[in-house]
């Protein structure tokens, strides 16, 4: 298993928490995306697992903030800052959530909105020595921001960090410059590849292991190091339908290729 390789949860979004681990073990890798829902009402016995078994948390997946219901926010927040305290109590590196779908309101004012609700999860993690993240994503139902070049505004005016993912960014306007942007505010950067689309196959966006998509991803890994990305890579693949059923035999070789993408680039 290549050293700086992730496996991320959401590829195996309907298993649970024990067959995620046995399956990492199993594997060999060292580092792993984690679903925080999947750890359940145990927390730190499922951290401690990880630990025992050598592997550290990459992220670690949280609940979004509803910016249409601001009474929500404390609940949310409290989420956050009991995943920071996990995270740090375990050498994990970044929080993460999508930014929230957008209130219908002009573009600039539910990023105000925003900020207001993240201020306090990005001061928390900032004092915990993690990283609180959003991932700016093409659905549209869990995020108004839906490039990574509006996601460098967003990180500009918040402080909070990035999750640049293959998956959302692969249309990217000058992909490359983008990165060269983004860079000092990514936090991890996630993998995969994408089936841009025809009669038969998958809409666009539909997401594949690496080499069963039409993704140009050497060019793409290329320009990621060229920008100075130094941290692990996280394999997400997920399904046309988020709660389908996991093919581990797929699973198993998408990381196989992912890990052999890692070693012929020289990383």
């Amino acid at each position: 298993m290549h050293p700086r390789l992730s496996i991320d949860a959401m590829c195996t979004f309907k298993w649970s928490f024990e067959q995620d681990l046995a399956l990492w073990r199993d594997l060999g890798v060292r580092h792993a995306g984690l679903l925080g829902i999947k750890l359940g009402l145990a927390p730190e016995a499922g951290m401690a697992r990880l630990d025992a078994a050598g592997i550290k948390a990459s992220t670690i997946i949280v609940s979004s903030f509803d910016l249409a219901d601001p009474a929500r926010w404390a609940a949310t927040l409290a989420e956050h800052k009991a995943t920071i305290d996990l995270a740090a109590g375990h050498g994990g590196r970044s929080i993460y959530f999508t930014p929230g779908r957008t209130t219908g309101a002009p573009w600039r004012d539910v990023l105000k909105l925003f900020a207001e609700a993240v201020a306090p999860t990005v001061a928390y993690a900032k004092t915990r020595g993690v990283l609180a993240a959003i991932e700016p994503s093409l659905r549209t139902s869990v995020s108004f921001v839906n490039t990574l070049r509006d996601a460098v505004d967003v990180a500009e005016v918040t402080g909070i960090g990035l999750i640049a993912d293959f998956g959302n960014m692969w249309m990217e306007r000058d992909f490359r410059e983008v990165l060269f942007t983004a860079m000092p505010h990514i936090a991890l950067m996630q993998i995969g590849d994408v089936v841009v689309g025809a009669p038969g196959k998958p809409p666009p966006g539909g997401r594949a292991h690496i080499g069963e998509g039409e993704l140009p991803l050497r060019r793409m890994m290329q320009d990621v190091l060229d920008a100075g990305y130094t941290g692990v890579f996280d394999l997400e693949v997920v399904g046309p339908h988020i709660g389908a059923d996991t093919d581990e035999a797929a699973l198993r070789r998408g990381v196989a290729a992912a890990a052999a993408l890692l070693t012929e680039m020289g990383i």
